[in-house]
């Protein structure tokens, strides 16, 4: 991502990349209705990925499941009607946005949570393992960057169960490796390139002339 971290991307899986290759050809998802004139505003959203559409005979939806975890919140899913006018689109990375997390592009454990949040919202625990156990690139730049990130209680929803998922697989997730952004930095620092924590400049920053003269004359 151009702002500063890893997000997803969605390619083909081979028998060195996937986990289970008898099962590599599947992946789950949640699919939403988009009206046709808001489809443009998606596409200016997701800079460094392109839509391709879907066709309908790849499409199947899984059975409902029952839903044990800590929250209640569960929707349920919508049974679709597809008509041959309809299109489901899929977002995939542009091949020169296809990176792997380093120190400069971390993982994030806020984009981590906002995944696994909406997987257990709409398959609960098991479409959430699924996603762990299915995706690849997970990496040892995983930086915790959630609010109070030691009192997770205050502001990451479900975060138990996503975090015994985290560390249940722990091999493949790095969980271990996870740090608080000045553990990040302290491990990191040597080769971070640019300030971090800073914001930006402000290119509006006008009229301050005379008391920049002032300062200048008193340390010179």
């Amino acid at each position: 991502s151009s702002t500063g971290f890893t997000a997803l991307g969605v390619g083909r899986s081979n028998s060195s990349s996937s986990n289970n290759s008898s099962e590599g050809s599947d992946i789950n998802g949640v699919i939403f209705q988009v009206p046709t004139n808001d489809m443009p505003d998606f596409d200016r959203r997701e800079v460094g990925y392109t839509k391709i559409r879907v066709p309908l005979e790849y499409y199947g939806q899984s059975p409902p499941q029952q839903h044990a975890s800590s929250s209640s919140s569960y929707h349920e899913q919508a049974n679709f009607a597809f008509t041959p006018n309809d299109n489901i689109w899929l977002y995939v990375p542009l091949p020169n946005y296809i990176h792997y997390a380093d120190e400069t592009h971390p993982l994030l454990q806020s984009y981590v949570d906002t995944v696994l949040q909406g997987c257990l919202e709409w398959g609960g625990p098991t479409m959430a393992e699924q996603f762990i156990l299915t995706t690849g690139g997970w990496s040892e730049y995983f930086l915790n960057d959630t609010p109070s990130s030691r009192r997770p209680w205050l502001f990451r929803k479900e975060y138990n169960t996503i975090d015994e998922l985290l560390k249940k697989y722990e091999e493949l997730t790095y969980y271990a490796e996870r740090r608080h952004p000045e553990e990040f930095a302290s491990a990191f620092n040597q080769r971070m390139r640019g300030s971090w924590n800073l914001p930006r400049r402000n290119p509006n920053f006008t009229g301050r002339d005379g008391q920049l003269d002032q300062l200048r004359l008193r340390l010179v």
